[in-house]
């Protein structure tokens, strides 16, 4: 019996190996990366749950606490006359945006502004509530700014110590003017004429 002519080893591995020899890799796609936006314009790209602020280029992010919330509430409609206050506006100040957890401006309310705009008229009064994420950048960067900025008057209120302390602008320095403690209703400047309600914003003691 003949026995059928041998093949060669690369007859037998056939056109496979030199397929798998000389076949390209494939080029994995990636989706190219974002630029990155600058502070100020980051801002507008977060969530509406959280507060975006940009600071001497850095941008800050932070989610409204509870105290800051419920004491606000009340405020929210009872400006005195001739001012007009709102919650958590973004104030443009140059490259910087800071969000005050209020602010009213002494002659009324701005030009209506879609909800998340900029404002860049500068409010005469602004207030802070103070919380253990957000006590370092409001008094140690904020309240700096909002001076330079030319800010008459700003309050800066503790919950946890049941504390309102009340400022007024000197020369581009903040001035005590009184500190109210564990006081539930108050009349303080700018709204000498106007009792306000702090005992939403006091945590159980």
């Amino acid at each position: 019996m003949l026995c059928p002519p041998r093949r060669s080893a690369a007859a037998t591995r056939g056109p496979s190996l030199r397929w798998r020899l000389t076949r390209r890799p494939r080029r994995m796609r990636h989706p190219a990366a974002r630029k990155p936006l600058p502070p100020h314009e980051e801002v507008q790209t977060l969530p509406h749950y959280l507060v975006g602020e940009a600071l001497d280029g850095i941008l800050y992010i932070s989610a409204p606490p509870t105290a800051r919330s419920m004491g606000l509430t009340p405020l929210l409609g009872r400006a005195p006359e001739g001012w007009w206050w709102t919650a958590t506006p973004r104030l443009l100040m140059g490259q910087d945006v800071l969000v005050p957890d209020l602010a009213g401006w002494r002659s009324g309310r701005p030009e209506p502004l879609p909800p998340g705009t900029f404002i860049e008229r500068r409010p005469d009064w602004i207030c802070e509530v103070l919380s253990p994420a957000s006590a370092k950048l409001d008094l140690g960067s904020k309240l700096p700014r909002y001076a330079r900025a030319g800010i008459q008057h700003a309050w800066v209120i503790n919950p946890v110590n049941r504390v309102l302390e009340v400022f007024r602008l000197d020369h581009e320095r903040w001035v005590l003017r009184r500190a109210f403690v564990g006081e539930e209703c108050v009349r303080a400047e700018p709204f000498e004429g106007l009792e306000l309600a702090l005992a939403p914003f006091w945590l159980p003691g």
